[in-house]
């Protein structure tokens, strides 16, 4: 189970609690249950994140995938499967 996360301005699917900075998720399940499972898996990324510092920018500059993949993250499951947009790289 995968997650692609978006940095947006846009129409978010979960806020970072801590600094407010809104993401898009694509996910790579489909069952409502792995997506809830999924999210909190983000949710709790991005708190991780905020570890050392309150601010924004604590997150990655770019994508990222949840959990950690070490490839290019527009190349994930996640990306592809989700229909991530294909300017996101």
């Amino acid at each position: 189970m995968q997650v692609f996360c978006l940095a947006t301005v846009e129409t978010a699917d979960v806020q970072c609690k801590v600094c407010g900075q809104n993401y898009a998720l694509y996910f790579e399940c489909k069952s409502h249950e792995e997506r809830q499972q999924a999210l909190q898996m983000v949710v709790d990324t991005l708190d991780q994140h905020h570890a050392e510092s309150p601010e924004s920018t604590v997150h990655p500059d770019k994508a990222f995938n949840v959990p950690a993949w070490h490839g290019v993250a527009h190349m994930s499951g996640a990306a592809i499967l989700g229909g991530a947009p294909p300017w996101a790289a």
